[in-house]
């Protein structure tokens, strides 16, 4: 091949060139042949150079197959590693949008192609997609399986990745047992299972490959304990309120009253519960109060009225941490305003003078003590507290922490319960499950009897996900990858196509 000329044309650069080969090869038969029919222009498409698009004007010959046996008749010359028959781009630009595609789709590619200077419809990026072969699932002997959604709540599917190469190896267009033990089936070489704690992979790896070791997924054990100690300090919510600091509110003082909506929660449970005990099911409670079953079940399983309240805490305030000390003053008989703010912005208050005499000002003409108890810490970063990691935790978080378990022995039950279960399962100890079962299983707190007996049925995955270094999530990775790419299409791209894009992209 000879380059008659490069020029520039518009934005884009324009290469003519000549093939000069005294023969071209059949692509039928392999025969040479030298004896011309015509000759014609083909244009391609090239990776861009310095930013600027090119196109290839390549004049071709098409020659005559002289064996009789052959059933072609004429044929084109194709130039190694720059033509490909009825190919209107280069390899190396072929292979490009053949990356393109997959990661990004067709109206998201088309755009990123038109700055590469390749530019490109979105309707070719998808065809090219449908276009390439997905590889065959390679042996896989350490299998990752998790469920993703393909219509929020309605429609799953699953997807299997190698834990080894951390790989998607395919994805299957439900969620059902039948379905994963039928692709089991297909590959007797799976050692071991990776999964979460649903039941239809458990049910479905022991159904195609009995005694299989198959491992819980650490996260999710954790989620489970998290969600069992949210329960456990939402029934005890009471004794999260602070005592009030030594110049409080005089006992004299009457309590506030109740909000209403509060009363309309007391009023709520005291009937759901009564019919509860009645023996009504929840269905027929719902359809006699007209309020939601989920409703109706969360009031029939609280045991006290205090459990179904949710607590907010305030709108948080630069003075709150300097009001015991203020207090102390005031009870001094310190009521200058300039003098006390001096003193607190030594102890790291920035707020103005204002702030302290408006707070100042409005017990003193009540008459009552300017103190009033902080609100108590969410139940939410108790949880946090409890089930996270002890060495990211502030000071002042192991301080509530701490006083809250010397206020209430319950807290102090959860603390060390899902504290000694969160270590074993941080440190892989699965050795010693069932001796944290052996505890809980005399402990009070109902909520962590729940989630052992749920442990023991499924003890097996739990120890070894507590043992072995295998867990999901590269599995989970992969969901929350697939959740993107399946919003890059905005709902309308088939389940095959999403497959594609999972399997093919980087």
């Amino acid at each position: 091949m000879a380059v008659e000329a490069v020029a520039a044309v518009g934005r884009s650069v324009r290469i003519k060139a000549r093939c000069t080969g005294l023969e071209a090869e059949c692509p039928g038969c392999g025969s040479p042949s030298r004896r011309v029919h015509s000759r014609y222009a083909r244009m391609l498409a090239d990776t861009a150079v310095s930013g600027r698009p090119v196109g290839i004007e390549l004049h071709v010959r098409r020659f005559f197959c002289d064996e009789v046996a052959c059933g072609t008749g004429t044929f084109a010359e194709q130039v190694d590693g720059l033509t490909v028959r009825y190919g209107r781009r280069t390899p190396t630009a072929q292979r490009l949008l053949e990356r393109v595609a997959p990661a990004l789709g067709g109206r998201a590619g088309g755009r990123l192609t038109t700055h590469i200077a390749v530019p490109t419809s979105g309707s070719t990026l998808l065809r090219t997609i449908h276009r390439l072969d997905v590889p065959a699932p390679p042996k896989v002997e350490v299998l990752g399986v998790d469920e993703f959604s393909l219509r929020r709540g309605r429609v799953f599917g699953t997807i299997l990745v190698d834990m080894e190469s951390h790989r998607p190896v395919d994805v299957l267009p439900d969620h059902t047992a039948d379905t994963f033990a039928a692709w089991l089936r297909e590959h007797p070489e799976v050692r071991m299972v990776c999964r979460d704690r649903g039941g239809a992979f458990a049910e479905a790896a022991e159904r195609a490959l009995p005694g299989v070791p198959q491992v819980a997924d650490r996260r999710h054990l954790l989620d489970n304990l998290a969600t069992a100690v949210e329960k456990a300090v939402r029934k005890h919510r009471a004794c999260l309120n602070p005592p009030l600091p030594e110049h409080g509110v005089p006992e004299s003082a009457p309590d506030p009253e109740e909000s209403p909506a509060r009363q309309q929660i007391r009023a709520r449970w005291t009937e759901i519960r009564t019919l509860h005990e009645r023996g009504l099911t929840v269905t027929a409670i719902s359809e006699q109060t007209g309020l939601d079953r989920k409703t109706v079940r969360r009031y029939a399983h609280a045991a006290t009225a205090d459990e179904p309240i949710t607590v907010r805490p305030r709108r948080g305030s630069a003075l709150a941490p300097h009001m015991p000390y203020l207090a102390a003053r005031w009870a001094e008989g310190c009521n200058n305003a300039r003098t006390l703010r001096d003193e607190i912005a030594a102890r790291g208050y920035t707020g103005g003078r204002k702030t302290v005499r408006r707070f100042l000002n409005s017990p003193a003409e009540q008459e009552l003590s300017p103190i009033k108890p902080p609100p108590p810490p969410p139940v939410r970063e108790v949880v946090r507290w409890i089930v996270g990691r002890p060495e990211r935790q502030s000071e002042a978080a192991r301080r509530q922490l701490k006083e809250l378990c010397e206020h209430c022995p319950h807290f102090a039950e959860i603390n060390r319960l899902a504290r000694s279960f969160a270590t074993l399962l941080r440190k892989r100890h699965g050795h010693r499950l069932p001796e944290w079962l052996a505890q809980t299983d005399v402990s009070e707190i109902k909520e962590l009897r729940t989630f052992a007996q749920g442990l023991r049925k499924d003890l097996d995955a739990v120890t070894a996900g507590l043992t072995l270094p295998w867990s999901s999530g590269a599995v989970e990775g992969h969901v929350n990858r697939t959740k993107m790419l399946k919003r890059q299409t905005y709902g309308r791209a088939s389940f095959g196509l999403l497959r594609r894009r999972i399997l093919l992209a980087d």
